[in-house]
């Protein structure tokens, strides 16, 4: 076997490993649903029906009765901010939920005095585990009703500036705010109940505050009535066409943005055109390659 024959091979043996690794390789990134772990959210992928955007400016112009569900680790753009304003004012739902992240810069944006503390919510009382997962069991009548009775927490924080007519759930009279994180409380720290889930409508749709982001994981919607809480979030102003979960804000991995990358060349090569494109290149290059060594050959 030739030298350049023998290193195609090799070559191209990389490729296919390197390829299916990607493929079949789980993630380990928080809310990716490439990762089966705990922190992934492939069940809140399946349950709802997720569709994952890596723009929100793929975002439907006329979303109907749409939902995103956006947790911003990282910062939005100026388009961003527009083109999620837009959707919402157009009709679509819009769950925003933040703990420590980016989620007050889109509600200064849009002019809402709400705000996310990102100080870190305690309940020495009640909680599933420990102080750092507290129950939630004060719900608006509406909540109630629909046979939520209790939510469970992760390391989250609590919504300040909102008026009682937006608020939907409060934490205990126990919990606090652990300013100098130090878990206990201390003199001139704030004591609660405080607001961890509110709604706004804005123009023809609505925003759904949330101070805890791992509602959505995998280790999280299938305790207490986590997914009932979503569920009735996600279903707010009817069921919805399409929820969407904005990827763009969320911390990826080389490894996520590898399968991510592989997904979207998947689904250009599953296009009927594109894939007779494909073959057809293919066909070239076999011939020429059967045509070259034949004159070499002669």
């Amino acid at each position: 076997m030739k030298t350049s024959r023998l290193i195609g091979l090799v070559v191209v043996l990389v490729v296919v490993i390197s390829l299916l690794t990607i493929w079949f390789y789980p993630s380990f990134q928080e809310f990716m649903a490439a990762n089966t772990m705990w922190n992934g959210v492939r069940d809140f992928a399946k349950d709802f029906d997720a569709k994952f955007i890596d723009s929100v400016e793929d975002l439907p112009n006329s979303p109907g009765k749409d939902v995103l569900v956006s947790i911003p680790y990282k910062p939005f753009s100026n388009d961003d901010l527009a083109s999620i304003k837009q959707f919402v004012e157009n009709g679509g739902t819009l769950l925003l939920m933040d703990d420590f992240g980016y989620g007050n810069s889109f509600l200064e944006y849009i002019g809402i005095e709400a705000r996310f503390d990102n100080i870190l919510l305690l309940d020495p009382l009640f909680n599933y585990k420990n102080e750092y997962f507290p129950r939630i069991m004060d719900f608006t009548s509406a909540i109630k009703d629909v046979g939520i009775k209790v939510i469970g927490f992760n390391h989250a924080t609590a919504l300040s500036n909102i008026s009682p007519s937006n608020a939907l759930a409060w934490s205990s009279n126990m919990s606090f705010l652990d300013t100098n994180k130090n878990g206990t409380l201390d003199s001139g720290e704030l004591k609660g109940p405080f607001v961890v889930a509110a709604t706004y409508p804005i123009g023809t749709g609505t925003i759904e505050l949330v101070s805890d982001t791992s509602l959505t994981i995998n280790v999280m919607i299938g305790s207490n009535n986590n997914a009932a809480f979503v569920k009735y979030l996600v279903n707010l102003n009817g069921i919805p066409d399409s929820v969407f979960l904005d990827r763009s804000h969320l911390t990826k991995s080389p490894l996520d943005i590898s399968k991510i990358n592989l997904t979207a060349a998947r689904g250009i090569i599953s296009n009927p055109y594109a894939l007779i494109g494909l073959i057809a290149v293919i066909f070239a290059i076999i011939a020429w390659y059967t045509f070259k060594r034949g004159l070499i050959s002669g």
